[in-house]
């Protein structure tokens, strides 16, 4: 998007920069986005350094997100739940009607 804006004339300063690219990222990013906002300065961030620090925390959230595929089969296997199972006797049609009537 700021590609394409400073093609059309506009011009965003460094502090401006991080701030946009902050506000596009979704939910996921939102605790990350709030710990960027408050423990460092905006205004003097470089935008490699915002990079670094998103790349880090994408890297640890693709790590836990492999780690609950690899460990999902075994927590489901503990889940299992064997029933015992009842077997009714089929009736009749003969029988079916006497219990209709």
């Amino acid at each position: 998007i700021t590609n394409g804006l400073l093609g059309l004339g506009k011009v965003f300063g460094q502090d401006e920069l991080v701030r946009k690219l902050l506000g596009c990222l979704n939910d996921e990013w939102e605790p990350k986005v709030t710990a960027i906002k408050e423990s460092k300065d905006l205004k003097t961030m470089e935008i490699e350094e915002l990079f670094g620090s998103l790349m880090t925390h994408e890297v640890k959230l693709n790590k836990k997100s492999a780690n609950l595929v690899e460990t999902k089969p075994q927590e489901e296997r503990r889940k299992d739940i064997a029933l015992k199972s009842t077997h009714k006797e089929e009736m009749t049609s003969e029988e079916e009607l006497e219990e209709e009537d």
